[in-house]
């Protein structure tokens, strides 16, 4: 199992609520249809003091594949660059980050 976690800040200009349903209901959509996604969880980090003062990043998503062929044929899809063309209507880009790793589940399932 491969997993691809990412985070980003909203754009400039998009307040967290805009950010939040934008991402859990539009571009969520796009990234439905990529093949190969076994799982994809959207993290929103929510500004739990109340401050309203700007957080390092506004949220984290977390992408499953079932192999590392799995992963790499998905993100050659024409639905893979469509859900990656939309990520400007979204996230602040020059923040973005992301890397690849293999899950080892301690507690849980």
């Amino acid at each position: 199992m491969y997993k691809l976690i990412f985070g980003a800040k909203r754009k400039p200009g998009m307040s967290r609520e805009e950010f939040g349903r934008y991402w859990t209901t539009v571009h969520a959509q796009k990234a439905k249809k990529v093949p190969g996604i076994s799982r994809y969880v959207i993290n929103l980090a929510p500004d739990l003091s109340g401050s309203g003062r700007e957080l390092p990043y506004d949220g984290f998503a977390e992408v499953w594949f079932e192999s590392e062929e799995a992963m790499r044929l998905s993100g050659r899809s024409p639905e893979a660059r469509l859900t990656l063309d939309d990520e400007k209507n979204l996230f602040d880009l020059s923040t973005r980050f992301s890397v690849i790793v293999q899950e080892h589940v301690m507690i849980g399932e």
